[in-house]
């Protein structure tokens, strides 16, 4: 794999700390070009993305150490976020609370900014596993399969599993994020009501990760019992939360449009 991406000289840019930048500018313009269309102030997105970014790096990071515990042992090791290691529920969690802070003291309309940034987050998701494909981390168990990748020994996932084919799951997500991504972007056209998006990002989301974990590796300190990875878990009460929001929602606006005739 390549974890470094280009190294000239004492400069190194490391292959996940770029695309992790890179899917927070694209995530970033594209939320923002989509709040313009809602009627919500640009200058607003781009004011809450610092404590969105500062929000997803932390809470992803603090969550991924706590169920890889064995990976960390120095404080380098904790710090070292460029190469690779991030969970997208700590981020997630702690972001959407960050941004919630925001726009309360805004007066915005959250659901309409919730709406304008789902499919940023969905296509953030198609970015940042590359890089973890780059950097050997959040790969699968091994596989006999035709599309197993024996990773390099340097690499996390070599460590491991080493010189055996493993499922490279960060492309499974990787290529879900981006058909999630579109699958929104197409949804959002015919938006019943406001909130769809995002309930609709909660559910996408949760059903994905959730597939998807029965093919990726964890080590033990990442389990819930012998069925189910933490991850799993959140991504069940992920589903429960978006299908919740779906459901109150929509019977809010046939209760409106019912008002309304």
């Amino acid at each position: 794999m390549h974890p470094i991406l280009i190294e000239i000289g004492p400069l190194r840019i490391y292959s996940y700390g770029f695309m992790l930048a890179l899917s927070f500018w694209i995530g970033i313009l594209l939320a923002a070009r989509r709040a313009a269309k809602r009627g919500i102030n640009q200058d607003h997105i781009y004011d809450m993305s610092i404590i969105l970014i500062l929000a997803a790096v932390i809470g992803s990071r603090t969550l991924y150490i706590l169920t890889h515990r064995a990976d960390y042992r120095t404080l380098i090791d904790i710090i070292a976020l460029w190469q690779g290691g991030a969970t997208f529920y700590g981020g997630f969690i702690l972001a959407v609370a960050g941004a919630a802070v925001y726009i309360r003291r805004k007066r915005l309309p959250f659901l309409r900014v919730a709406d304008a940034c789902a499919p940023s987050i969905a296509l953030g998701f198609f970015f940042t596993r590359i890089g973890c494909f780059l950097s050997g981390c959040c790969f699968g168990h091994p596989t006999k399969s035709i599309l197993g990748i024996v990773f390099p020994p340097q690499s996390p996932a070599g460590y491991y599993c080493a010189g055996l084919a493993v499922h490279p799951t960060q492309l499974y997500d990787s290529f879900y994020g981006l058909v999630m991504a579109s699958a929104l972007l197409l949804m959002d056209r015919k938006s019943p009501f406001a909130g769809f998006t995002f309930g609709m990002l909660c559910v996408l989301y949760g059903a994905g990760r959730f597939t998807i974990d029965f093919y990726r590796f964890y080590e033990k300190s990442a389990m819930v019992g012998k069925l189910m990875t933490v991850s799993q878990l959140m991504s069940l009460v992920l589903i429960a939360v978006g299908a919740l929001i779906l459901g109150l929602l929509s019977a809010r606006a046939r209760k409106a449009k019912g008002a309304a005739a």
